[in-house]
């Protein structure tokens, strides 16, 4: 939920090509620890909307439960 709320922050402020740009090289540090995180570092580099921020994070959270 962090990081949502700091790509969707950055979205407001500097708009949403730019903040999806920042999210494939913040995102990554959000992943330690998590289960299949290649996969999703695999996911985060084809990031182009806020769309695909909200189906990477759904999935990550899916697999954290």
């Amino acid at each position: 939920d962090t990081a949502v709320r700091q790509f969707q922050l950055s979205a407001a402020n500097k708009g949403e090509k730019i903040a999806c740009l920042e999210a494939r090289r913040h995102y990554a540090w959000y992943l330690k620890g998590v289960p299949h995180a290649g996969y999703y570092k695999e996911q985060i580099v084809k990031i182009t909307t806020l769309e695909d921020v909200y189906r990477v994070t759904k999935g990550i959270k899916r697999d954290l439960c």
